[in-house]
């Protein structure tokens, strides 16, 4: 994350725009399709901690990373359960975490912020801390080109048009089918489009990122 999208996130909790959130994000209504009670999920940027509250209410093992200070700090205060399953990491993965071996990844509202040269790298490390059968679940927005300058956007964060078609082949690729979500699951605003995807992996795939070194 880089230092101005860092500075948004952090005056996005000292102003209290973090408390003002819904106790459910959008994607959390695909939670139930995407994982199963007992299941050890990574929340990868757990922001402000919802999903990562709901998920464990739910009986799933979620742990969380979060590379923002202020964001990871709030997360703890407001959800207290999460002590000691929130630690500091960004993508590309600098460790595995937890001990990985996980059942599935979220990654909602984060996509975006990764840039184009080091996408690729940062799905690779994703991929390897999943065991070889496991879900992804993720969000990917794509905001009008017109809206973006130097790509960030109206906040100063950092933004980066992702193509979700390139993002599928690059898992199909790695061993995983797409679950059909419904069209619900895409939804347009007047200046962003926000597609949520589900996959599953469920043999070893041939190789690919999982394998890579």
């Amino acid at each position: 994350m880089d230092h101005m999208t860092a500075k948004f996130y952090e005056s996005y909790v000292q102003q209290g725009a973090a408390d003002s959130e819904a106790s459910h994000s959008a994607i959390s209504k695909y939670f139930q399709a995407a994982f199963k009670e007992g299941d050890k999920v990574l929340d990868v940027g757990s922001g402000s901690g919802r999903d990562l509250a709901v998920l464990i209410k739910t009986g799933v093992d979620a742990y969380g990373i979060e590379p923002n200070d202020a964001m990871r700090k709030y997360a703890l205060t407001k959800h207290p359960e999460l002590a000691g399953r929130v630690k500091p990491d960004r993508l590309p993965l600098t460790h595995v975490p937890f001990g990985g071996g996980f059942d599935g990844v979220l990654c909602s509202a984060v996509l975006m912020h990764i840039p184009e040269d080091c996408f690729i790298e940062s799905w690779k490390s994703i991929l390897q801390v999943l065991k070889p059968t496991a879900k992804v679940l993720f969000s990917l927005p794509s905001m009008q080109p017109g809206l973006l300058q130097d790509r960030r956007d109206r906040d100063d964060r950092f933004f980066e048009n992702h193509r979700v078609d390139l993002v599928s082949s690059m898992l199909k690729s790695c061993g995983f089918i797409e679950i059909d979500l419904g069209t619900e699951a895409t939804s347009v605003y007047p200046d962003i489009t926000w597609t949520i995807s589900l996959f599953e992996s469920t043999t070893p795939g041939p190789g690919g990122m999982r394998d890579a070194t």
